[in-house]
């Protein structure tokens, strides 16, 4: 039997152009989703300005190719499985299947919400990248944990309690965040 060929990592342009496919896959792109998107972009390309507007045009013409809005996800997945064959192990092939996948869920969770199709495409890139789903079950669980410790340090910061209290619970707060950000940080190097 054949052993699948193995993604290593997969281009940045792809990446940016999966992230973008994502972002769509809702039917509305949020402001906050566009901030998160341009800053992801930069910080995996320094040059991504000077093609950005040409990814997000290829990305558009995909959707465009939907017959109708139910054809719509199944367009913008054939988009990602293209952008994976293209940028998988290239020669300019720098970002590992998990960090794609952590990118991911921050983007999907950057307008607040963790949409079931946002959810279905991570879970389809997951496969095609053949993360192993405990990995990834673990990733989302602790993001989803990172975004409601986020909330109750937001929500901690409104209320009358005195000061002390206060920031006693957001120091509190900040550890457990750490501890889970360096489990995570563990999770994607290996």
């Amino acid at each position: 039997m054949e052993k699948p060929n193995v993604i290593i990592a997969l281009s940045t342009k792809s990446v940016i152009k999966i992230i973008y496919y994502l972002m769509m896959i809702d039917g509305a792109i949020q402001d906050e989703e566009e901030d998160k998107f341009d800053e992801i972009g930069k910080e995996l390309d320094p040059n991504f300005g000077l093609y950005r507007t040409m990814l997000i045009d290829q990305c558009k013409k995909q959707k465009d190719k939907a017959i109708d809005q139910e054809d719509e996800y199944a367009v913008l997945q054939d988009g990602v499985e293209e952008a994976i064959a293209v940028g998988a192990n290239a020669k300019d092939a720098v970002i590992t299947p998990k960090i794609l996948v952590w990118d991911m869920l921050t983007i999907a969770y950057s307008d607040g919400q963790y949409d079931e199709k946002e959810r279905r495409l991570v879970k389809y890139v997951v496969r095609k990248l053949n993360i192993d789903k405990a990995v990834f079950l673990e990733m989302e669980s602790s993001f989803l944990t990172l975004m409601d410790l986020e909330k109750e340090l937001q929500w901690i910061k409104t209320t009358d309690r005195p000061y002390l209290v206060v920031e006693s619970i957001i120091n509190e707060i900040s550890d457990r965040k750490t501890a889970i950000f360096e489990s995570v940080k563990d999770l994607i190097a290996f």
